[in-house]
């Protein structure tokens, strides 16, 4: 059963992101990547309450330190490039 979710997780995660990335916006592309691994946190914390999986608590929390940082990063160096 974690198995299906979690490759639907995956699944809508790419799809939703290559709907996004058609458009040449870098900017929208970091927006819809941000709010997608948003909802795979918040779906990762529900599976997390679901079940008992030892150490998912520990994964969502570096998951979700990686993405604020990578789209803080991201943000940084498209600023940049806009700036010039």
């Amino acid at each position: 059963m974690i198995i299906f979710i979690v490759t639907g997780i995956i699944l809508y995660s790419f799809g939703a992101l290559f709907i996004y990335s058609k458009n040449r916006n870098p900017w929208r592309l970091l927006i819809a990547y941000s709010s997608i691994t948003l909802k795979t946190l918040v779906l990762l914390i529900f599976l997390e309450l679901a079940s008992e999986v030892r150490y998912l608590s520990e994964i969502i929390l570096i998951f979700l330190f990686l993405n604020t940082g990578g789209t803080i990063i991201a943000a940084f160096f498209l600023g940049m490039r806009d700036g010039k």
